[in-house]
């Protein structure tokens, strides 16, 4: 329901967005920050500037506001040893990274959920310590609290666990329109005035006492919420206390833990629902039902003692009041993308992550060189060397003309940037389209790309399809993503005759060396029977055909590619079982042939793959 604040209409919505406003504020540097998924657009700007104007009105002009984009390097973060300076004054000059420009102040990750795990470590270890060690071994001063801008676009994305573990507060701004956000400088001015002057917030928050039941109802909380650690009942006290300094009360109650697990919890008030705004709690409309007011006695008369006292409630009684004072609260600990088993369910980006490479997002420093052609690093390898050169040159000082003295640098300072990035998926099917039931075969497997293509935007799969048949092996289709080249290949196919099962493998393999060559990772399907009659010299020989095919299957499991032996036959045999040990391939019996299951059977292997 729309709150009116001072003869302004404000969304449910908005009034906790500026609430969690609030709360980071006056919390500045005491909370770790504030999630904030929302996408690009006006609402976020207008949330930003009133986080800001609160900021500058309670803080004063001038402390640290820093805007810091994902792709920025862990050594930036941290800092260390300023090159620049150093050659001119001749000794080491450290300089201060973002990290510890920012104490005081607030950090603006854009696209957070684009952190590298190495940064994400750097930022989560800062929020729990206060300081910045930066590469030279320096120890500044970091005390800041975290704005994380999340414009995830889907579930395979999310924010590093190292990150999301440390910030308080969960605000969703999406489905909120600009005529929502109510932007007023009236409202933002009456906003500042609520907050307590600065360094007073810290010595309210030790004055406000938090009764057992309260705390109680917080751990049971956050022990309900799937994968949850003890912070997340540590931030629901914390955030309990900052609303009753707020609400300039000196205990906290049960509604301000209600409040305080919607906001840190992420949950969206429903519209339809009358629920309490905090801090300030009307007792006329919390919802209760109350007895009826005595009538008023007349003047001059005395009123009769009608209170009535109530015991102390109970434990269980301060968690009951605390859930209905926030009636989402309980459906959010059921949400299914708050658990680790949705969480590996999800399908992400295919393909194994590759290191060593010349391209790809850089994955830190190193030593060694990643690859044979690989340059060192300039500035990394100058930082390396700068502070050994009073060892290396006891003379390194300004001379008398300002010079410096040329700088001593030895092998073992070379520093390498070492890239690394996701590799694509191929997925390479071998169609026995042999036999009286190669038609359906063929149709199914035809089934089962097109739903694999449908699949590839998203996975950023590629699909290659051979048929055999008669005497030789015959590749129809090229790694491609187009599923109308896919349909084209596989139009009016003919079926029938021997089963050259080793010339599919050896095809299968010399597909699978040319993605691999390309920097994809390759993925082998066969649909057969395993009952080859055709030798790798094209004669019908079945003894000879096995055995081509074993030692095919043995070099496929050598040269390490993964594979999956789909067994169509409508009595699976223990030689194709046999088969599918030598190239320590997954073997699937399917007698019953279908699209939907090849899909699923492919799909789960690369996702597999995915998630190593």
């Amino acid at each position: 329901m729309p709150e009116t604040t001072d003869g302004i209409e404000i969304n449910a919505r908005w009034a906790d967005a500026l609430l969690s406003a609030q709360i980071l504020v006056a919390g500045a540097g005491l909370i770790g920050g504030i999630r904030l998924r929302a996408g690009t657009g006006p609402v976020r700007d207008c949330w930003l500037e009133t986080v800001h104007a609160l900021f500058n009105a309670g803080s004063g002009c001038g402390l640290p506001w820093i805007r810091v984009p994902a792709s920025s390097a862990a050594g930036r973060l941290t800092g260390g040893i300023d090159i620049a300076a150093t050659l001119a004054a001749g000794r080491p000059v450290h300089e201060n990274g973002i990290l510890a420009r920012a104490d005081g102040g607030f950090v603006i990750l854009g696209m957070a959920e684009r952190l590298s795990d190495t940064s994400a470590a750097i930022i989560g270890r800062a929020l729990d310590d206060g300081v910045a060690v930066g590469s030279s071994g320096r120890i500044q001063p970091a005390r800041f609290s975290l704005i994380a801008l999340d414009e995830s676009a889907g579930e395979e994305e999310d924010l590093p666990p190292a990150l999301a573990d440390r910030l308080t507060l969960d605000l969703q701004l999406d489905g909120l329109s600009i005529h929502e956000a109510v932007s007023d400088p009236d409202l933002v001015r009456r906003l500042a005035e609520c907050l307590p002057s600065p360094g007073a917030c810290a010595a309210a928050m030790k004055a406000v006492t938090v009764p057992d039941e309260v705390r109680g109802a917080a751990a049971a909380i956050s022990l309900a919420l799937p994968e949850s650690s003890v912070r997340r009942a540590l931030d629901l006290i914390r955030v309990a206390r900052l609303l009753a300094v707020l609400g300039q009360v000196t205990q906290v109650s049960p509604e301000h833990l209600a409040v305080a697990a919607r906001l840190c919890l992420g949950i969206n008030l429903d519209p339809q629902s009358e629920q309490p705004q905090l801090p300030e709690v009307s007792e006329s409309d919390d919802g209760e039902d109350r007895p009826p007011s005595p009538p008023e006695a007349p003047a001059g008369e005395e009123q009769p003692d009608t209170q009535v006292s109530h015991p102390d409630p109970s434990e269980e009684d301060m968690l009951v009041a605390a859930a209905q004072a926030s009636r989402a609260v309980l459906a959010a600990l059921d949400r299914p993308d708050r658990s680790m088993a949705a969480k590996l369910a999800r399908t992400g980006k295919s393909g194994g992550i590759k290191t060593g490479s010349r391209r790809g997002r850089p994955a830190g420093i190193v030593s060694r060189p990643p690859y044979a052609e690989a340059r060192p690093d300039v500035v990394s390898t100058l930082r390396a060397a700068i502070p050994w050169q009073r060892l290396r040159n006891p003379d390194f000082a300004l001379r008398a003309d300002g010079s410096v003295p040329p700088l001593r640098i030895l092998p073992n300072d070379f520093r390498y940037i070492r890239f690394r990035h996701r590799t694509e998926s191929t997925a390479i099917f071998a169609v026995d389209a042999s036999g009286s039931t190669a038609m359906e075969r063929l149709a199914e497997a035809k089934g089962a790309i097109e739903l694999l293509l449908g699949d590839c935007y998203v996975r950023r799969d590629q699909v290659a399809l051979i048929s055999f048949r008669g005497s030789s092996a015959e590749t129809l289709l090229e790694p491609t993503r187009s599923l109308v080249r896919a349909k084209r290949s596989l139009t009016g196919l003919p079926g029938g005759g021997p089963t050259p099962l080793a010339g599919a493998i050896r095809r299968s393999l010399e597909i699978a060396g040319m993605v691999q060559r390309r920097g994809q990772s390759p993925l082998i399907v066969y649909l057969t029977d395993g009952s080859g009659n055709i030798a790798l010299d094209g004669k019908a020989d079945r003894v000879r055909a096995g055995e081509d095919a074993q030692m095919l299957a043995r070099q496929g499991a050598a040269l390490g590619y993964r594979s999956i032996l789909i067994d169509i036959s409508r009595r699976p045999r223990e030689s194709t079982r046999e088969l599918a040990r030598s190239m320590q391939a997954q073997y699937c019996p399917l007698p019953i042939v279908s699209a939907s299951a090849v899909n699923a059977i492919v799909s789960a292997e690369l996702s597999k793959g995915a998630g190593q």
